[in-house]
């Protein structure tokens, strides 16, 4: 199955991800987030890594908890090994760790530490929906 969206993020920040997979969904972005998308029974990093591979894009709710996770960098760092468009969206205004900096230093990241969050996940939306038609 080809997926549109690869949802990475901390378990302390899953509120927020299902908000962006819910968003995204709901214009018919295909995605990808553990641990919905996991089979009962099935080998879970396996899962992750065919996920990854799957995926068109990947977006990292990126906060305190994410910067510092070695779930998250595991993730990102097959993303990056694979080519794939990572699209950081900052939820906290922390500074990016040795790690993600190594990782995901771009010039522009998606910040959503201001209220509304549903006004950031729109950007979000918008700014897939470009990439995915320029595939």
């Amino acid at each position: 199955m080809a997926i549109d969206v690869f949802i990475s993020y901390s378990g302390e920040d899953k509120p927020i991800a299902d908000a962006i997979c819910s968003g995204l969904e709901t214009v018919g972005i295909r995605c990808w987030i553990a641990p919905r998308d996991i089979p009962v029974g099935s080998n879970y990093a396996k899962e992750l890594i065919n996920a990854i591979d799957d995926s068109s894009l990947m977006v990292v709710v990126f906060s305190s908890h994410s910067n510092e996770s070695p779930h998250v960098i595991t993730d990102v760092t097959r993303a990056v090994s694979k080519g794939l468009i990572i699209l950081p969206f900052r939820i906290e205004d922390v500074p990016l760790s040795e790690s993600m900096e190594y990782l995901i230093s771009v010039p522009h990241l998606l910040n959503a530490f201001t209220p509304p969050l549903e006004q950031h996940i729109e950007k979000l939306v918008q700014t897939i929906k470009l990439i995915l038609n320029d595939k």
